[in-house]
């Protein structure tokens, strides 16, 4: 049956002032791939928007192929971009409603049928017509608890990855931003949550500049090159992993994208090493950074392309790099119209702090192991999406035994 025989696109209007605005949602609050919610990245809008319940399953209607979708778990409003799909509960769960939208066949057909080409839409006509199973509610629950198992542990490895990212930041703060183990040792007593080796690296005394004895002030290229490798139209791989700052957002590459060469985007010449750190160079404030967990992917000629002169400082230079002070400076110093800018070696020229080789060394022991451990997280929710993505087509069309699929999700989770 169609999507429209067991369900509604909900079209009801509600003012600003009737809904919460930490609960409005337009397409570029959506995450690609069904990562969920980013809240408060856009403003709420004068005139009236689209109510959503919770249990609703909100569809970015703009570049489908991106799969931005939600199931809500609050009530609120929506842009007119963000269709929102309610269930007929008599026949179909929300929760199955929300995976059959997820499934790979149901992105590639709403991308078939969307109309427009600079900024396509899909045609919400045309998705309705769909064609789905749909077993008993019973069935719907079964499934839906099996795939659910895996989007919990993605979220949960998320959530881990997040608290990591804030611990590292924290702790390059402390070291070279705030100076608290000096600050500590210049007061006579010993640095927190550190052992007595580390400590004894910190000097206990400043320099008339205010820095800790033996530091000094320089910048990201005393550590770091802009990367020299660039594809070339008479030496370039014959496929490349495209990487856009539209799909790097505060630490993450959400997405890639694969072309053959010749059908690549012209700005797609970086060759990105495992180490580097990806800065957006078109309006920095924006936030399209990450560090690059892999070699083998090719970045936007948009980006400022960070190498390490030493392997070991890759996470010294992702975090002064990306810190928050980095990139309002960034911000403030771009120019232009439309698209503010600046060069990348200006992100290059920004200031930061060089400690002794020692104070670095123990720095990278600790930095590195936390970057990693979220780059083994992110590493393992691909994994984990791509088994979902697998069984969602079997399981919606009842190839798969609902009992085989959870076991298949138990050995991962």
């Amino acid at each position: 049956m169609r999507i429209s025989d067991v369900s509604s696109i909900e079209t009801e209007k509600i003012s600003p002032e009737r809904f919460d605005a930490s609960a409005y949602v337009s397409t570029d609050c959506m995450r690609p791939d069904a990562r969920g919610v980013v809240f408060g990245k856009s403003s709420v809008p004068t005139g009236k928007c689209t109510q959503y319940f919770k249990g609703d399953v909100l569809f970015s209607n703009i570049r489908t192929y991106f799969r931005k979708i939600w199931f809500a778990d609050r009530d609120g409003a929506c842009s007119n971009d963000v269709l929102v799909f309610r269930a007929d509960p008599k026949v179909l769960s929300n929760q199955f409603l929300y995976y059959t939208l997820l499934r790979r066949d149901f992105t590639e057909y709403s991308v078939r049928t969307s109309i427009g080409a600079k900024m396509p839409r899909g045609d919400k006509a045309a998705l309705q017509r769909f064609e789905i199973e749909v077993p008993c509610l019973h069935e719907q629950s079964e499934i839906a608890a099996a795939l659910g198992a895996l989007d919990n542990k993605i979220e949960l490895n998320r959530r881990m990855a997040a608290t990591l990212e804030a611990m590292a930041r924290a702790l390059y703060r402390s070291w070279f931003v705030d100076f608290d183990p000096v600050y500590a040792k210049a007061a006579g007593r010993a640095p927190a949550h550190m052992d007595a080796q580390t400590a004894a690296l910190f000097p206990d005394r400043f320099d008339r500049d205010g820095l800790p004895v033996g530091w000094k002030c320089g910048t990201l290229g005393c550590v770091a090159n802009l990367n020299p490798t660039k594809h070339t139209k008479k030496r370039h791989p014959e496929q490349i992993e495209y990487v856009d700052l539209g799909n790097t957002k505060w630490g993450m590459i959400e997405s890639t994208t694969a072309y053959k060469w010749e059908d690549a985007p012209s700005r797609a010449r970086l060759s990105l090493a495992s180490g580097d750190t990806i800065i957006g160079t078109v309006r920095p404030g924006n936030g399209s950074f990450s560090f690059v967990p892999r070699d083998g992917l090719t970045g936007s000629t948009g980006f400022a392309d960070l190498r390490p002169k030493l392997s070991q400082n890759a996470a010294l230079i992702y975090l002064a790099a990306t810190h928050l002070e980095t990139i309002e400076s960034l911000a403030n110093l771009a120019d232009g119209g439309c698209y503010p800018a600046v060069r990348p070696e200006v992100v290059l020229a920004q200031e930061i702090v060089l400690a002794s080789e020692n104070v670095l060394h123990a720095f990278s022991i600790a930095g590195t192991l936390l970057i990693e451990r979220i780059e083994d997280g992110k590493k393992e929710n691909q994994t984990l999406a791509a088994l979902r993505d697998t069984l969602l087509p079997r399981k919606m069309s009842v190839e798969l035994h609902v009992g085989e699929a959870r076991e298949q999700v138990e050995e991962v989770v």
